[in-house]
């Protein structure tokens, strides 16, 4: 099962950003593009936009005779800045928490239509964007009763493919892909479908900083520490990285492992928290 979370078309003005953010900028065009959003690049268009994004980097484009206040991510700022009135919303990304003296200035005058975020990856900060862009609609499904409630992102799906193919020869399980460019908000049938399995896996291999803020929420929803369905957040060991799992450490139990032994990392996970 694939499932999408938003419907509406968004168009973003991408602006440009100093030497250092460069590749930011990239990877996050790309995560836009695959979420079905729009990506605006030409200072042109900004007024087609529905909202702009401005990553904050090393170089002071905000403050008048600053050396980047010139630069076209300077001249994109104030162009958009003056559109906010118009209904285009801000959305000013600084995605290693710089605290430099044009962040804070940037930071006390933010106003209406303007929206300051510290995420820390493309992948959430998208994620953050198009919820506040988008107006969700909720959605009804029946409880169906399995083994395993086995959630990944769609970026994921390739090598969450073949860990469902093993996983469904000895359990039975609820797979669920979460694409970022969906039509309904699933969180309630998340929550629902969660109490008619016997365990939840939230997977990841590229999506890490997205796994990580989707199952706390998750974990969240479930009760928390008193939630009756038991969670385990597994990553692939090709690309995830163990230490951002450190978060959940006495909280949720976390692996990251080759993917040839992560079915049998979930099968013992069930083993040890479902009776018998």
């Amino acid at each position: 099962m694939n499932i999408s979370l938003f419907t509406q078309h968004i168009k973003v003005f991408v602006a440009e950003v100093s030497p250092d953010m460069k590749e930011v900028r990239d990877k996050l065009c790309v995560v836009l593009s695959k979420a079905g959003i729009e990506v605006i690049k030409e200072q042109a268009l900004i007024s087609e936009a529905d909202c702009s994004v401005h990553i904050l980097g090393s170089v002071d484009f905000y403050n008048e005779g600053s050396e980047g206040y010139f630069f076209d991510m300077g001249v994109q700022y104030r162009e958009a800045a003056k559109l906010r009135n118009s209904g285009l919303k801000m959305f000013i990304w600084n995605p290693a928490s710089r605290s430099e003296a044009y962040v804070n200035s940037i930071r006390r005058e933010i106003i209406e239509n303007t929206v300051y975020s510290t995420k820390p990856s493309p992948i959430v900060f998208v994620e953050e964007l198009r919820g506040i862009m988008s107006v969700k609609t909720s959605a009804k499904q029946e409880v169906i009763e399995r083994d395993v409630f086995f959630i990944y992102n769609d970026l994921d799906k390739d090598s969450a493919g073949g860990i469902l193919n093993m996983l469904q020869d000895v359990q039975t399980v609820i797979p669920l892909g979460i694409a970022m460019n969906s039509e309904t908000d699933y969180t309630e049938y998340i929550k629902t479908q969660l109490t008619g399995c016997k365990i939840g896996v939230v997977y990841f291999d590229y999506a890490g900083d997205w796994a990580v803020s989707f199952a706390r929420q998750i974990w969240k929803d479930n009760g928390g520490q008193s939630g009756k369905t038991p969670l385990f957040i597994v990553g692939n060991a090709d690309h995830a990285n163990e230490n951002i799992l450190r978060v959940f450490d006495g909280v949720i139990e976390t692996a990251v492992r080759e993917i040839s032994i992560i079915p049998l990392d979930i099968k013992v996970f069930f083993d040890k928290h479902v009776k018998k």
